[in-house]
């Protein structure tokens, strides 16, 4: 029996197969195209996404490996906040309208007028903002009523694929706190909130714990993907939980930071610190996928994106090379970075600054350049500007007096270990390198099997399963030298805010 994860991204998908003593047997994965036609507009064809993870379900069943060990059951991870609305007859009417979108900002206001903005933090958990699914939902009411009409139900990506393999629309716990209509202590929707926008509930799917058992893949997805008919459908959850469960924060006080297209650090708490401290600078609360616990993260939108936008626009040659040599681009990437002998200083705020600045408007810069700069300072600076980002977001969690001593890394950047080392020393804080490389396929795989109950405990096998390779430890002198540019990087964002560049 082997058990698959499912990571869906902003930009594309992982999937993994495991065995119940967590080897990887395979693993694959495919990017996609957002569609953005316009300044301000950016959507996401459902039945591309669709079409892309049974493209790679194929290929997974194509390994050998997989064919010896056929998989049991499957849940995913799924990036949070947007949202799908379908018919009666389970058919898409409109795209998915991404998290990087910035419609919806009138909308937000009428909810906060509506309800008020310390109460909306106080239920959900989710500093009111633009992009979650309530305010497309509003959305959709004022300026598509046609579509709003035919609207059956408003799934995120793990209740629309979960729909999409034969499930009933349903939803776990961690995803419906991305929606800004779910009382996050009461773990229901929330009747205050749907009766004050005049929202019916049931347009939103039914929430479940993670780690439950929700169906099995019906016969006709079964011919379309490979897939067994016995494989079982398993709740998941948001993207940012499942990457602290597969870096193993299972208890209050753990903590992890995530680099894949975003920056995000994961801090483990008993409950929900929802004070006006923790509004003002925009930290959302979710509930964990391990039971009775929450997860507060911090938000950069520009982690990984950054070097993917390096990659795209400075590193043709890098590209070649890494391909001939069949190596990992982004490796050789952050490898050059060591080049560099005048690392410029960058903002990495190129789609707005989130937590704990709160401010979607700024834009990136890049100051400090030279005739002397070369690409590799520019690069450097970039992986110092994103790490200044999170040190700032470490320091104001801290100020809630929950102390952070380590951090286990996830995602891409956590293949890096000159990354890894920089954050270290930037930071002052202990960075602990895991075994696993997908943590969102891992918690997933992980929690299918719970659900089937291969199974006894969720926290017991992530034990088992993950494991620290290395740590990266703090040079004590080197932090205090990265002091006086981190103090440059905060007084440069207070000097740029109030220009905005006219494009």
């Amino acid at each position: 029996m082997s058990l698959l994860g499912i990571d869906l991204g902003t930009t594309g998908i992982k999937c993994a197969v495991y065995n119940e003593d967590g080897r990887l047997l395979g693993k694959t994965y495919r990017e996609f195209v957002l569609y953005a036609p316009e300044p301000g507009i950016v959507e996401l064809d459902p039945c591309l996404v669709w079409k892309t993870l049974c493209d790679n379900i194929k290929e997974l069943n194509s390994i050998n490996e997989v064919k010896k060990d056929p998989i049991n059951a499957l849940g995913m991870s799924v990036s949070g906040c947007e949202a799908i609305p379908i018919d009666r007859d389970g058919n898409t009417l409109y795209n998915a309208i991404m998290s990087l979108d910035k419609r919806g900002k009138e909308e937000n206001d009428w909810i906060i007028s509506k309800i008020g903005n310390e109460r909306l933090y106080e239920i959900t958990g989710q500093p009111p903002s633009p992009f979650y699914a309530l305010n497309r939902l509003v959305w959709f009411r004022r300026n598509k009523p046609e579509i709003f009409e035919k609207i059956y139900k408003f799934l995120s990506w793990e209740d629309y694929i979960l729909f999409k393999f034969g499930a009933d629309p349903v939803t776990d716990f961690s995803v419906a706190t991305n929606t800004l209509a779910f009382d996050i202590k009461n773990k229901r929707w929330s009747e205050e909130i749907l009766r004050n926008v005049d929202i019916d509930r049931e347009f939103f799917p039914g929430a479940y714990p993670a780690g439950i058992e929700v169906g099995q893949i019906s016969e006709k997805l079964s011919r379309e993907t490979g897939l067994s008919q016995n494989v079982r459908l398993v709740t998941g959850g948001f993207d940012q939980t499942c990457a602290a469960l597969g870096a193993g924060v299972i208890r209050s006080g753990m903590a992890s930071v995530g680099t894949g297209t975003m920056e995000v650090i994961h801090v483990c708490l008993d409950s929900p610190i929802l004070n006006k401290k923790m509004l003002l600078y925009g930290y959302p609360f979710c509930a964990h996928v391990v039971t009775d616990l929450y997860i507060c993260y911090s938000l950069n939108f520009c982690g990984g994106a950054l070097l993917k936008w390096y990659r795209d626009n400075f590193a043709q040659e890098i590209i070649e090379f890494a391909e001939k040599e069949g190596r990992d681009v982004y490796d050789v990437l952050v490898k050059s970075a060591e080049n560099a002998h005048y690392p410029v200083l960058f903002l990495p705020y190129f789609e707005g600054s989130q937590t704990p600045k709160n401010d979607p408007d700024v834009e990136g810069s890049i100051l400090g350049m030279n005739l002397r700069t070369k690409k590799e300072d520019i690069l450097y600076g970039m992986l110092e500007g994103i790490t200044f980002d999170l040190k700032l977001n470490l320091e104001k969690i801290e100020e809630t007096g929950n102390a952070v001593d380590f951090l286990r890394a996830t995602g891409g950047g956590a293949r890096s270990d000159i990354w890894l080392g920089l954050k270290a020393n930037i930071t002052g804080k202990t960075i602990q390198k895991l075994n696993v490389d997908e943590a969102g396929c891992v918690s997933t795989a992980v929690l299918s099997g719970y659900g089937i109950g291969k199974f006894d405990s969720v926290e017991e096998t992530i034990e088992s399963w993950v494991k620290i390779d290395k740590e990266f430890y703090p040079d004590m002198e080197i932090f205090k030298e990265y002091e006086q540019k981190y103090q440059q990087f905060l007084s440069v964002y207070e000097s740029l805010k109030k220009y905005r560049i006219i494009h």
